[in-house]
């Protein structure tokens, strides 16, 4: 009797000790809502951290949501709606420009993937005159990169540029044949519709910075290891993203909305090909935004902080991530 009271009382204390490791063990789970602003390639880093368990692994609850415009995202992030953002650099150093409190702590690609889709019977830039490209909203990265181009092409002032709300209204206003083109990742449209790529923007041959992974300055300030956190989670993200294609492919499926094997394809391809694999807002790439807006010169430590990048470089972090096993 004496030795199955000993055993239920074992048997109790184990299941106690679990219970408490267990509760130590999700209090030490830091929550937080994480934005991106849109279903391109931009996003598929934040995408394969959820989906890979890499938030999870670094300690982070995230719940990851879609804010159709980088400027809104922002917004939101500086209302306290979010705890951390990627979205287009140009919205973020648009805000910081304004007074917005946010910083930049990563940064997702520094070359211009983007490409200028136009309908079939354009067939060169000089088409465009008189013409109208559309782009998601004013000051976001579409809007942004449609008008280097044009600028650096003579064709601004000459080419309207109108504003349609979304990656899906774009696609639906080229469909109905009311703008002539638009600068933008890819084009979903379905037959007799017949878009062709006029321009790749990367062929420009200058950096851009495109997505920065941003949160508030005071959350930094008061939370920095769960921000270092997110970075790490992200980079784990790419890292599995590259190598991890079949896997990759189904999370891309599932968040980017795409039925079609091929465009599938595209947007692994294009993910792989210009997320960095060390995520930083490279000072040069930011500063061909600033040199658009007419804030050349503007030390890009203003906008973003490279510590975090800093640190895990020094660690060998980065070379981890893709050292073979």
């Amino acid at each position: 009797m004496n030795h199955a009271l000993y055993f239920v009382k074992r048997v109790g204390l184990v299941a106690l000790t679990v219970i408490v490791f267990a509760c130590a063990a999700a209090h030490a789970q830091t929550r937080m809502t994480v934005a991106y602003s849109s279903i391109g390639p931009m996003a598929t880093g934040v995408w394969m951290a959820k989906e890979s368990g890499a938030f999870d692994k670094y300690g982070i609850q995230a719940d990851i949501i879609l804010i159709t415009s980088g400027p809104v995202s922002v917004q939101a992030l500086i209302g306290g709606d979010l705890q951390v953002v990627s979205a287009a650099s140009n919205a973020v150093i648009n805000a910081i420009l304004n007074g917005a409190p946010i910083i930049a702590v990563g940064g997702t690609a520094n070359r211009p993937y983007h490409r200028l889709f136009v309908q079939p019977e354009i067939n060169r830039l000089e088409d465009l005159r008189g013409k109208t490209l559309g782009v998601t909203r004013f000051g976001s990265i579409t809007d942004n990169l449609s008008r280097i181009l044009l600028r650096k092409n003579g064709l601004e002032g000459a080419v309207n540029v109108r504003q349609m709300g979304g990656t899906i209204e774009v696609a639906a206003a080229f469909q109905n044949r009311l703008i002539a083109g638009a600068v933008t990742s890819e084009l979903r449209v379905t037959p007799p519709s017949q878009p062709k790529i006029l321009v790749r923007l990367v062929d420009m041959g200058i950096p851009y910075s495109m997505n920065m992974i941003a949160v508030q300055r005071e959350y930094y300030r008061r939370n920095p290891e769960p921000v270092e956190k997110i970075v790490r989670a992200y980079a784990d993200g790419i890292a599995f993203l590259n190598q991890n294609k079949e896997r990759a492919i189904k999370i891309i499926t599932k968040y980017s909305r795409l039925s079609d094997p091929r465009m599938i394809e595209e947007h692994y391809n294009d993910s792989v090909t210009y997320l960095d694999r060390i995520p930083r807002a490279e000072p040069e790439a930011v500063q061909t935004i600033l040199e658009f807006i007419g804030k050349k010169g503007i030390p890009a430590e203003t906008f973003q902080d490279n510590s975090i990048i800093d640190k895990l470089t020094r660690e060998g972090f980065f070379e981890k991530l893709y050292k073979k096993s």
